[in-house]
């Protein structure tokens, strides 16, 4: 029982650091709380622990606290240990160049796509914001990268990953499971999937799975811009590159 005890205390406070994402960076102890359903004398003390220990910090001004740098830490002990990181880097840093637009990486995790690498083009302007995607999640049904994730799956292992509750981003996000199985079918018929505008207004993606030389699904890569470098006309052509170099990595491994 005590050792049941000591688990379960363990499991409250690694929920706790889930609550904090790039959309929830700064939390008190009633939203946690709330969000957990834990009274907050507990959630008081498991934060209290955290803090001592270097995971979380306090705002003494807002009483709030955030992620502290200590769990950089982790981040770079995953990636070390990531067996394609030196295959996967050079290819989109040269692709994003040559596309002019942003170059992702992910792979499959639980019920959304984990970004681990991101690429830029030498001369990128204004018009494409940088930010560290490392450790981003998203969604699979509204996601060139999600899609061509879902492309490489048997529909009995797609369908567990689409039917959960969906958020409308833009006006084109497809919420209906049959809707989105059929964006799927299409994708896989020609290959690359794309996103239409359906995560953010304005941005339009395209993506390709990335297999091993077994057949196996790795990860996925996708392009992205705004509508503006990334145009309707253009989406056939970089399909084509993201193709190519999706075998270079294949060819690598």
């Amino acid at each position: 029982m005590e050792s049941d005890g000591k688990v379960k205390s363990l499991q409250k406070a690694l929920k706790v650091l889930e609550c904090f994402t790039p959309h929830a960076k700064e939390l008190g102890v009633s939203e946690i709380a709330r969000m957990l359903e834990l009274n907050k004398s507990n959630v008081y003390n498991i934060l209290a622990t955290l803090e001592e220990c270097g995971y979380v910090k306090k705002n003494k001004s807002s009483e709030k606290y955030s992620l502290d740098f200590k769990m950089v830490q982790f981040s770079y002990a995953v990636m070390a240990n990531y067996p394609y990181t030196n295959l996967v880097v050079p290819v989109i840093k040269d692709l994003a160049t040559d596309l002019n637009a942003i170059v992702y990486f992910g792979i499959p995790h639980g019920n959304e796509v984990l970004y681990l690498f991101s690429a830029y083009p030498k001369s990128y302007g204004k018009h494409i914001p940088y930010r560290s995607i490392l450790g981003e999640t998203a969604p699979y049904y509204c996601t060139s990268l999600g899609k061509a994730l879902l492309i490489s799956m048997e529909e009995s292992e797609i369908l567990p990953l689409i039917s959960g509750e969906k958020v409308k981003y833009t006006e084109n996000t497809l919420i209906e499971v049959s809707e989105i199985l059929n964006d799927i079918r299409t994708s896989k018929e020609r290959g690359y999937a794309i996103d239409n505008i359906e995560h953010e207004n304005g941005v339009r993606c395209v993506g390709v799975p990335v297999t091993d030389r077994n057949g196996a699904l790795i990860g996925a890569i996708s392009a992205s811009g705004p509508t503006s470098v990334v145009t309707e006309e253009s989406v056939e052509s970089i399909s084509q590159k993201l193709t190519t170099a999706a075998f270079e990595i294949k060819s690598r491994l």
